[in-house]
């Protein structure tokens, strides 16, 4: 099992304490990369009212979600039911639709096209009410929390607590509510062939499915679930991270099996720094990671190329 460390010290005043938690923080991630995270602070009813939302969207008819398909370059809105991976011998794969939420700016703001979209406005949806009402205290309240954490982040590669915030003025971080379909038609049917992958971003804040699916390498190759534990996020750290740490902190292949009988509802929050910022390893950290991973890397870059992935799909599906 995954260690649960309380980060509620974080919170406060006292930096003897911050640093006590930072370390256990920086131990976890050395390990598997994952871990579980209580004493976050987000209100119940924050949790509860921001799954609500998500599961009421996500039941509007087709055409009424797809008034907020995501334009292409653009990280904001909808993104329609889509295969997550393929499986063979005609076995029906995972589908999976998102909506993506990010830092609100307005359309005239420059670097909205400067940035070809990945900086916007948010897309509210009219249906269900009280949608937009549900999910910003919880985007409010997630971000809040990364923040400490990347805090402790910092502290734990023995640098200033503000190393990594600072580069978090104007994150191109983001939310996604992800609802996964049921099959029953592949109930029974052999294993799925699913995609494996590491996190491109900093560090990912996970509120995890009330039925699971989520799976974890370990340093054996043998992948363990990761079942949801009472009041917590499920925190890992992504390819960025194991950047700034020279290696030392793992940036670990995970991967999601849905239950096939039953609907599946994650939201992934995922860290991403300023547009400008170049990753690459935090001043007088050791490096020992392999050089492809330690190679500089521009933030803004690095999201546009995860964006261009679905705009390829989206074209293919509009030609096919």
């Amino acid at each position: 099992m995954l260690p649960v460390i309380d980060i509620s010290p974080l919170f406060g005043s006292d930096a003897a304490a911050r640093l006590a938690v930072a370390r256990q923080i920086g131990a976890a991630c050395e390990t598997t990369g994952f871990l579980y995270v209580s004493g976050h602070g987000i209100g119940e009813e924050v949790i509860a009212g921001v799954r609500a939302a998500q599961e009421a969207f996500f039941a509007e008819p087709v055409a009424e979600k797809q008034r907020y398909t995501r334009r292409e370059g653009v990280y904001r809105g909808y993104i329609p039911i889509m295969p997550f991976g393929n499986n063979p011998d005609g076995v029906p794969p995972p589908l999976y639709e998102a909506f993506i939420l990010g830092d609100d700016a307005p359309p005239e703001d420059p670097e909205v096209a400067a940035t070809g979209g990945l900086y916007g406005p948010n897309v509210w949806p009219e249906s269900p009410a009280g949608f937009r009402a549900a999910v910003e205290p919880y985007l409010r309240a997630v971000d809040g929390v990364a923040m400490r954490l990347l805090g402790a982040f910092a502290l734990a590669l023995g640098q200033e607590e503000e190393a990594l915030t600072g580069l978090f003025t104007r994150p191109l971080s983001n939310i996604s509510l992800l609802h996964y379909l049921s099959r029953p038609d592949a109930v029974g049917a052999p294993p799925d062939a699913l995609n494996a992958h590491r996190d491109t971003n900093a560090i990912t804040v996970l509120l995890p499915s009330p039925v699971g699916g989520l799976e974890v390498q370990r340093p054996d190759g043998a992948y363990v679930p990761v079942p949801p534990q009472p009041g917590c996020f499920v925190v890992n750290i992504g390819n960025m991270m194991e950047c700034w740490s020279g290696g030392r902190f793992r940036s670990t292949m995970h991967r999601v099996h849905p239950p096939r009988e039953r609907e599946r509802y994650s939201i992934g929050y995922f860290a991403v720094p300023d547009f400008a910022t170049v990753v690459e390893p935090l001043p007088g950290v050791p490096v020992t990671g392999k050089a492809d991973d330690m190679a500089p890397r521009h933030a803004g870059h690095d999201l546009a190329g995860f964006v261009g992935g679905f705009d390829r799909y989206m074209r293919e599906q509009a030609t096919a």
